[in-house]
């Protein structure tokens, strides 16, 4: 088999051997890896110089003893990633006492098998047989190569931050290897001609493992392993640098500190903890879990006990840059609360965050305001179309505080007081608008509106370009959810058209009060919406009423409200369609007293095109009483036409049974003469 094919072969069945059993550790544990990678590293101390190959003539390789001692490097480093300082410290740990509780071994073996002479061939090597100083001098680098391994790493991925990961990787084994190649070579080899040669092709064969093997471990974690699903994927670890060499005793005195406090804790606490709506989490400073609710593990997709003493961005690699990453180490470099409100994207979750910092690490609350969030959508879409609806009213909507300060006023009201936009006139009092003689009015419907009630008002205002209108609002107090009035709310229209329409007959009135006044019939005009314009004093006499009382009104106010719309809609047909309406109804004067009335409505439109309803009354009563007397008379005429005819129906009956008597006498006379005559004949004969 060709040697590059075997070496290939051999860090394919290494790799995917560990990558393996890691991906599936949380079922095995991770026991199976640490027996293989000890194995490995004992296999690799045998096999150093038993295969080998020489590039360009004169650099000499050992491909198996390069590829499994960088595999040991490889899985520790991954540990380190994915597991923690605790979890990489154990394998360390484990692969030293391996390589020590071994070579004890073999050695007694070898012993044994020099006393019992089992080796018959005096020029064989026992298997059993070691280069303890090989051995044991490679064991102490090898520790060495592990405690380096990691403060590069946590140097490069802490310090570095632009730096690409992929890189990252390289750079962390490739230096650890070429370290190796170096202090192998020159603490046991420094005697011999071949030093550089051998450190040369020691350089070569790691580089290119190195090669390997970060290649290998950056596409696992970015695209195969289970708990990574960014694709943006860069592990941020923010340990310290030298955390491979402190962290555990840091880890043991948390954990002793953490016992005495939890001591502390009563029972009720616990539950209370566990139990709250709030997730709840704390850090240590190593940015390790100490303490996870179970609400926060929910939050967070997984159960306390697995993340307790886990990394949080080893975890949670794709938070890493995100507001939350930010806030926390904002929180930890200031030592102050921090509170706020962000998208988690990975989670498609709003969260509400509460951060403590404290010198032994953070507290945070956590909850999920996610439907919240949406309601406050939810309202935003709703004010947005409210605020279109608004926008586009052709009357006047306004908003005034309780100092009189203009809030809001959408473009149609802009427009009223030639206002080019809001800001303009935000914040400031729109009374100084209003002409000096209404100004009193106005403040005393304000005064009125505060105080619960609604109210209606026509005043003159002088837009900020000097054009004068007569509007006409309607305003009403505007509560919080408490029921405490913060505002006025007002409806505001342009009635200039309708003023000036009321003023040219004002001007009239004199020529026309001699004329209509002089009408027997009552008469009264209407505009658009109905308000009374003129009456004349027939009109006030059939209803009891002064002009005061008439002018200005629609008289609907006097009807009931469930037949105030039936009320108006007759002026709004008229108006609208111009066909003449004829009504008749019951009119009450006093107690003792009715009258029948008959109004007759048209429309008039005037040279400026404003649409009128004049009106005529007509009092009908007489007429009617005259329509029911000759009803009367004629129905009594039907009675004695009737009586007459069954007299004559009866006379005629009568005449016909005489007539048909008379006639039977007849016949009966004409039969009789015939007998005589026949009795005269027979006679005579």
């Amino acid at each position: 088999m060709n040697i590059y094919i075997s070496i290939f072969l051999e860090f394919l069945l290494i790799s995917t051997s560990i990558l393996f059993l890691f991906k599936f550790r949380k079922k095995m544990g991770l026991a199976p890896l640490y027996i293989l990678l000890g194995t490995v590293q004992y296999i690799q101390a045998l096999s150093n110089t038993m295969v080998a190959f020489e590039i360009f003539d004169r650099f000499t390789i050992y491909p198996g003893s390069v590829i499994l001692f960088s595999a040991v490097l490889f899985a520790v480093l991954l540990i380190y990633i994915k597991e923690g300082v605790t979890s990489a410290r154990m394998l360390i740990i484990g692969i030293i006492i391996s390589n020590l509780v071994l070579s004890a071994l073999f050695g007694i073996t070898y012993q044994q098998e020099l006393v019992l002479g089992n080796n018959q061939d005096l020029n064989a090597v026992s298997s059993f047989l070691i280069n303890y100083k090989f051995f044991i001098v490679g064991t102490v680098i090898l520790l060495v190569d592990f405690i380096l391994l990691g403060i590069i790493y946590q140097f490069l991925i802490s310090k570095i931050k632009k730096l690409n990961y992929l890189l990252v990787l390289f750079i962390s084994l490739l230096s650890v290897l070429i370290f190796d190649a170096f202090a192998f070579n020159i603490i046991l080899r420094y005697d011999s001609p071949d030093l550089v040669n051998s450190i040369v092709g020691h350089i070569i064969g790691k580089s290119f493992s190195a090669l390997i093997f970060s290649v290998i471990l950056y596409v696992y974690l970015k695209f195969v392993d289970d708990d990574k699903k960014n694709t943006a994927f860069i592990a941020n670890q923010n340990r310290d640098v030298l955390s491979i060499l402190t962290y555990k005793q840091k880890f043991l005195d948390l954990l002793v500190e953490k016992k005495q406090v939890e001591s502390k804790l009563t029972s009720q606490l616990e539950t209370t903890l566990h139990n709250i709506s709030d997730g709840f989490v704390s850090l240590d400073t190593n940015w390790c879990y100490t303490y996870v609710n179970k609400k926060g593990a929910e939050f967070l997709g997984k159960s306390p006990e697995t993340l307790i003493g886990k990394h949080i961005w080893t975890e949670f690699p794709e938070g890493v840059d995100l507001p939350f990453y930010k806030a926390y180490y904002k929180a930890v470099e200031t030592q102050k609360t921090i509170y706020f409100e962000e998208y988690y994207e990975p989670f498609d979750r709003w969260f509400e965050n509460r951060i403590y910092p404290s010198p032994d690490g953070l507290t945070i609350y956590f909850t999920d305001i996610t439907a919240k969030r949406k309601a406050e959508l939810a309202l935003k879409e709703s004010e947005n179309h409210i605020r279109t609806i608004l926008e586009t009213e052709p009357e006047c909507i306004k908003q005034l505080s309780t100092k009189g300060e203009l809030i809001y006023m959408n473009p149609a009201g802009l427009a009223m007081i030639e206002a080019e936009n809001l800001d303009m006139v935000k914040g400031h009092s729109i009374l100084g608008l209003i002409l000096p003689e209404h100004q009193k009015a106005f403040k005393e419907l304000n005064s009125k509106v505060f105080k619960g009630q609604s109210g209606r008002l026509e005043f003159e205002i002088k837009g900020l370009k000097g054009t004068k209108r007569w509007l006409e609002t309607h305003a009403v107090p505007f509560k919080d959810t408490d029921g405490n009035i913060i505002s006025l709310l007002g409806v505001t229209r342009d009635v200039t058209h309708r003023k000036l329409a009321e003023t040219a007959l004002i001007k009239s009135e004199q020529y026309l009060e001699n004329i209509i006044n002089n009408i027997g019939d009552p008469v009264f005009v209407k505009d658009e919406q109905s308000h009374i314009l003129l009456v004349n004093d027939a009109f006030c006499k059939i209803f009891n009423l002064s002009k005061q009382d008439i002018i200005g009104k629609t008289l609907a106010e006097n009807v009931p409200s469930q037949e105030r719309e039936s009320f108006l809609s007759i002026d709004r047909h008229v108006l609208e369609t111009g066909l003449e309406n004829v009504n008749e109804e019951t009119l009450t004067v006093n107690a003792n007293e009715t009258r029948i009335i008959s109004t007759k409505k048209t429309r008039f439109i005037d040279d400026s095109g404003t649409k009128f309803l004049i009106g005529t009354i007509r009092d009908i009563t007489g007429r009617k009483k005259d329509e029911e007397e000759l009803e009367k008379h004629k129905n009594n005429l039907e009675e004695i036409v009737k009586l007459r005819t069954e007299e004559v129906n009866s006379k005629n009956t009568e005449l016909q049974r005489m007539n048909k008597l008379f006639v039977g006498r007849e016949l009966k006379m004409k039969e009789l003469k015939n007998i005589i005559q026949e009795l005269q004949f027979k006679k005579d004969s």
